[in-house]
């Protein structure tokens, strides 16, 4: 179905949807809402910087979301959703004109149960905000995003992956969910309860297999957490401690970042504190109330120094956490401080000489331009060794030969430098393309974000 009017025309029509303060169409808004992080991608910053909506909307509530849906459906208008923007991707960069439906001002806690730890949210609600509601009666997200005070759910679900707290509950796909309210992409614009293996069609699914309009997130009884920084004299040692420590059941945590010098040097607040060891590596953790003396203690043993700590009581509060530089938060102060820098998602051997071992062919390939990032995470109760690793090079030719080189070495890489959603491994595969199927007959959600070989990737995985 081919698009019948202009963005004039649907303007007109959907102010009588949503309102006058639900439509966008200036140019600065156009510009705004059709871009989120992707230029931490210096070759996404060429293949994106020019795509734009023709008209952003913002409906409040279900029914004006409902109005928006069914008129574009009808006239046959591309639809992209967007949370707050915060994906590195180009996750919500309309590849096809169209309009841009931002859910910012779908952003209610609809129903929270605290006796089972389950809260019922508008696809707008920010992280922050249910994180914080959370703790107030003792639970606490599974996981989520160093961008988690801004962050939107339906994003992080749509386009997002794991975070802080993984290593303790898993990624997106370990129960974070107990069941989302869907949209059909059709005139009809119907709601679809999902649940059970069905919500895999759209976790990190780029918002094209269907209009989440409602969520319902699994918590965690919530812990307070102390923030300890650990100064290691070398990689190896930290690494090898922070695998110690990953596979320490004793020990509760909620984050173990690694970062290899010169990365620590990027933090400035960090620095400024005093927390920072020129030339030594940097292991940032979040541990159980009055479990960090005991922590560093053990971290003695492979040369580690605690060099930084806040109590429980400071926890999120404050001018800064340490979340905020980890993830990939680390590859924006690391941009700051030179926008040579940019990133890799690698998932290395879990065992740390192994991993060592591939660290060391990688040094000698990029002749000294990296540096080593790795996060612990648990996913289907498997410990990992992932990796946002930082490299200096902006070229095609070089960033490709550097992922090549990752695969011939055994190192799984996420790919971060295109808008394909297949060309991650971490995608859903089969369930994307039946949800797909099912709730977008038209093909008219985020358009251009499968290539053409979807179908037989999914089918090969």
């Amino acid at each position: 179905m081919g698009k019948t009017t202009g963005p004039s025309e649907w303007a007109e029509a959907l102010r009588g949807l949503v309102g006058e303060k639900g439509v966008f169409s200036e140019a600065k808004s156009l510009e705004v809402f059709s871009k989120d992080a992707y230029y931490y991608s210096p070759l996404l910053r060429q293949l994106l910087g020019d795509k734009q909506a023709e008209l952003v909307v913002a409906p409040q509530g279900l029914e004006e979301l409902r109005g928006v849906v069914s008129y574009a459906a009808q006239h046959g208008i591309p639809l992209t959703l967007r949370g707050a923007g915060t994906g590195n991707y180009g996750q919500c960069v309309p590849l096809q004109g169209g309009l841009v439906v931002s859910t910012h001002r779908m952003n209610r806690i609809l129903e929270f149960d605290p006796t089972r730890g389950i809260m019922r949210v508008e696809a707008g609600t920010r992280l922050g905000q249910i994180e914080r509601r959370a703790r107030e009666q003792g639970w606490e997200l599974r996981c989520y995003p160093s961008t988690w005070a801004t962050a939107a759910v339906g994003g992080f679900v749509g386009g997002g992956f794991g975070g802080v707290g993984s290593i303790r509950h898993g990624v997106l796909w370990d129960g974070f969910l107990k069941s989302l309210r869907v949209m059909e992409m059709t005139p009809e614009a119907r709601v679809h309860r999902i649940e059970g293996p069905e919500i895999f069609g759209f976790i990190h699914a780029y918002g094209t297999s269907g209009i989440m309009t409602e969520l319902e997130v699994n918590l965690a009884p919530a812990l307070p957490w102390e923030e300890a920084l650990l100064s290691f004299p070398d990689y190896a040692s930290a690494l090898r401690f922070a695998h110690a420590l990953a596979l320490d059941a004793v020990e509760p945590k909620r984050l173990i970042s690694l970062h290899e010098w010169p990365i620590p040097s990027f933090f400035k607040p960090l620095v400024e504190q005093g927390g920072i060891r020129a030339g030594w590596a940097a292991l940032l953790l979040e541990l159980a109330d009055g479990h960090t003396a005991g922590v560093a203690e053990k971290a003695r043993g492979y040369g580690g120094v605690l060099t930084y700590s806040a109590p429980a009581e400071r926890y999120h509060k404050g001018k800064f956490c340490l979340t905020d530089f980890t993830w990939n938060h680390t590859t924006l102060w690391a941009m700051k401080a030179d926008p040579g820098w940019t990133y890799l998602q690698s998932t290395f051997a879990p065992e740390p000489e192994a991993a060592l071992e591939q660290m060391a062919a990688l040094r000698e390939f990029h002749r000294g331009r990296v540096a080593f990032h790795h996060e612990y995470i648990a996913r289907s109760g498997e410990i990992q060794l992932v990796a946002l690793d930082l490299i200096q090079d902006q070229t095609q030719e070089g960033i490709y030969a550097a992922i090549a080189q990752r695969e011939a070495l055994g190192i799984q890489v996420a790919d971060p430098h295109t808008y394909y959603l297949d060309a991650d491994p971490r995608w859903g595969g089969q369930a994307v393309l039946a949800a797909r199927a099912k709730y977008d007959p038209d093909r008219l959600l985020n358009p251009g974000k499968l290539s053409s070989s979807a179908t037989e990737k999914a089918r090969a995985g």
